[in-house]
């Protein structure tokens, strides 16, 4: 009656038969038959990380391998599942945020907008470059690029939320208020440069200094107005009598996230007993995500508490930081992507050294 309605019913039975197989693909590596995990030895050097003695996977999985790995032990589940929780942790808070305050419609709170985004992106990226990095040595480092783009966007959010709720005011219209926010800037993309192209360094010394300095230094610019507010704010008249204490939470737990990622520890110290769980990149999940949400409850406390003194001394948010310059850094830093993608592709082999995260 329908002409071509055999050769339709024959391509849903072929899709049908092809996507039970999937899953009955899918079943067979959750058992584990199919994903066996490896050792420091038989990995690629690109894989290797200090400490770490078994759990790694195979360097060319398939995108279903690399899923189903997740749901089984490996030296990078722990990896995923911390900050793909955060990252709907981070979502909800958005969402019930947005229902009592006017995220998108007062342009006070543009810069929250930003950071809100940003604190849910950065999260999400890392999660999913644990969770893909294992499809090739090439997708490791594109994976990463992209990792760290979210984390110079996050430093971005961050410099504008300080910038607008918790400046000094002392230093309000100065030159220091001037360059602020340009500087920031330009630290978001000197940040995703400097640590993808850390990538194509062989020293491991060097790539650790390059990734180190990429995210200190944005972290020492943004901060240093708000260490400054903190210091010679009225604690009795001030929002940051009640928000100090998050403050200072924050900075604690960014302290040691970086004490983690950079010394390896503790499995440094017992090489093979952290392979799954509590190495020092699992720390540092764990801290970077506490210090977010202290950062995040300390700054909504700023911007209540100061809104009417900042609107009457005319310190109020122009739109044109959080809808024209937040689009264009992240622009920017998507193109620098592309851009050393791109030159991963061309030089495949400078990128076979040993990687660390």
């Amino acid at each position: 009656m329908f002409p071509g309605a055999g050769y339709v019913t024959g391509r849903l039975r072929e899709a049908k038969k092809m996507t039970a197989g999937r899953i009955m693909e899918a079943g067979k590596f959750i058992e584990g038959s199919h994903l066996p995990v490896k050792r420091v030895d038989e990995v690629a050097e690109t894989l290797r990380e200090p400490g770490i003695i078994t759990g790694y996977r195979n360097e060319n999985c398939s995108a279903l391998q690399a899923m189903v790995s997740l749901f089984n032990a490996t030296n990078e589940t722990v990896n995923f599942w911390t900050h793909f929780l955060a990252f709907f942790y981070f979502v909800w808070l958005l969402v019930s945020l947005s229902t009592v305050m006017p995220l998108f419609e007062d342009a006070y709170y543009f810069p929250l907008t930003c950071y809100l985004f940003a604190s849910c992106a950065y999260p999400l990226m890392s999660c999913l470059a644990h969770a893909f990095s294992c499809l090739s040595l090439t997708a490791l480092h594109i994976c990463y690029f992209i990792d760290y783009a979210a984390i110079s966007m996050y430093t971005w959010a961050v410099a504008l939320i300080y910038y607008f709720y918790a400046f000094p005011t002392h230093l309000m219209n100065t030159w220091y208020s001037q360059i602020f926010l340009p500087i920031a800037v330009i630290n978001s993309f000197l940040a995703t440069f400097c640590a993808s192209s850390s990538r194509f360094f062989k020293s491991t010394t060097v790539q650790k200094i390059l990734r180190l300095l990429a995210f200190v230094v944005p972290f020492v610019w943004d901060s240093a107005p708000l260490v400054i507010r903190l210091y010679t704010c009225d604690y009795e008249t001030e929002s940051c009598g009640e928000s100090s204490i998050y403050h200072i939470h924050q900075f604690v737990c960014v302290g040691i996230a970086f004490f983690f990622y950079g010394s390896h520890l503790p499995e440094r110290l017992a090489p093979g007993c952290f392979d799954y769980v509590g190495h020092s990149h699992n720390l540092l999940h764990v801290f970077s995500i506490i210090a977010t949400n202290e950062q995040m409850r300390a700054i909504i406390i700023d911007l209540k508490h100061q809104k009417h003194r900042l609107e009457a001394i005319n310190w109020i948010p122009s739109s044109f930081w959080a809808t024209v310059v937040s689009p264009s850094v992240f622009a920017l830093n998507i193109t620098l992507v592309l851009v050393l993608a791109y030159s991963l592709f061309t030089h495949r082999n400078c990128c076979n050294q040993p990687s660390l995260k």
